[in-house]
């Protein structure tokens, strides 16, 4: 997480804010398509080798070659969207390369699925460190010897293939062995399906703001949201890493056993929600100078509005993988579904009328709604709701 806020500083104090918001509708558009190249297959790997380690080489050799099929598919399609939309406020060149970025890093994504299945985390994370810093290090030379947004995009292609490279050593021990013969492609989709619309309407719910900013509002207004969604996103990150670790335990749980690490988890979220909610508003402005620049100080209400979306996403995240691990992921897809509707729909009136921070207001909103969405659920379908007291 410091590694991808220093990333986000090199970027803003190279870039400037009309340059960082061309990046940052790039990469935003490209992102839309972030959790589609996958389809739900790193969840079903994983809930295989949580379920029986030894079992699961079929299905992980089948997502390793659907993984590749779907990373093309996305390099195609990330700049064929871009070509159709009604603006153009970026070279196609630069969607291009973000798209590139993508479906290569993509590759990576069954190692890491395999990994999360063994609950070997403390492999995951160093194999995210060691990618953390190569992609610093390709930021730092392209900053050194260009600087600009073209230079900075290759340096991601750089990156995400080195993540590819590295993920890949950390996961041969683990990789299985046994099962029973292989498995095809179709029947790994046709079990990846549910999660997989699930990944692709997260996706488009999490990244509609900046492409409709892209859309409806300069690129100056893109580079504030774009400074102050970096911080916040990091600590949403950061929610999803500890309520992602949940997944292999509550699909091993029988019934409506909750296991404690989960009561554990929804305590220290419930907790720690608030409180970094209160910090980023209190600090929105001399973080936002320190760490960008006073030109982007004029970000801080958006700031303030994104850091109270993270808290609600802590909150609901581990609703959410508790659906997915007791088979109950098309309830939550239909939760999400509501989700992105209500977004759009605020971003699609606030934007006119309020640029960047009618975009973080409406998406303040829609995790609020996804947090009722997610406490209702779980209580009606699974029939627990863990308490956040201790």
């Amino acid at each position: 997480y410091v590694l991808a806020l220093g990333n986000s500083v090199i970027l803003a104090r190279i870039l400037g804010v009309d340059r960082l918001g061309a990046y940052a509708y790039a990469m935003g558009l490209a992102a839309l398509f972030g959790l589609l190249p996958n389809l739900g297959i790193s969840t079903v790997v994983t809930r295989a080798i949580a379920r029986d380690p030894d079992a699961g080489a079929g299905v992980v050799r089948a997502a390793m070659r659907a993984q590749a099929l779907l990373a093309g598919g996305v390099l195609i399609a990330i700049p064929a969207f871009a070509a159709i939309l009604p603006g153009q406020p970026v070279p196609l060149g630069y969607v291009a390369l973000a798209a590139a970025q993508l479906a290569v890093g993509a590759l990576s994504w069954p190692y890491l699925a395999v990994l999360g299945g063994r609950a070997r985390y403390d492999v995951v994370a160093a194999a995210e460190l060691f990618a953390g810093a190569a992609g610093t290090a390709s930021l730092l030379a392209a900053a050194v010897l260009r600087g600009s947004v073209a230079a900075f995009l290759w340096a991601h292609v750089l990156a995400a293939g080195l993540a590819v490279v590295v993920a890949r050593r950390a996961a041969l021990p683990f990789l299985p062995t046994g099962g029973a013969g292989s498995v095809g492609i179709r029947a790994l989709l046709r079990q990846a399906a549910p999660f997989g619309a699930t990944a692709a309407v997260q996706s488009l719910y999490t990244r509609l703001d900046v492409l409709l900013l892209g859309q409806m509002a300069p690129t100056f207004a893109l580079g504030l949201y774009n400074v102050a969604y970096k911080p916040t996103n990091l600590a949403v990150y950061f929610g999803a890493t500890v309520a992602g670790a949940l997944l292999p335990l509550m699909a091993l749980a029988p019934g409506t056993e909750v296991p404690v690490a989960f009561r554990r988890a929804m305590r220290g979220l419930g907790a720690a929600a608030p409180a970094m909610a209160l910090a980023f508003s209190g600090l929105a402005g001399p973080l936002l100078r320190v760490l960008y620049g006073t030109e982007f100080t004029a970000a801080a209400p958006i700031l303030i509005l994104l850091a109270w979306s993270a808290a609600a996403n802590w909150l609901y995240a581990p609703l959410g993988v508790a659906l997915q691990a007791r088979g109950r992921e098309r309830w939550w897809l239909a939760s999400l579904a509501g989700g992105l509707a209500l977004n759009a729909a605020g971003n699609l009136w606030a934007i006119p009328r309020l640029g960047a921070f009618g975009a973080a207001a409406a998406t303040l909103a829609s995790e609020v709604v996804l947090l009722g969405f997610g406490a209702v659920l779980v209580r009606r379908e699974l029939g627990i709701l863990p308490s956040l007291r201790a």
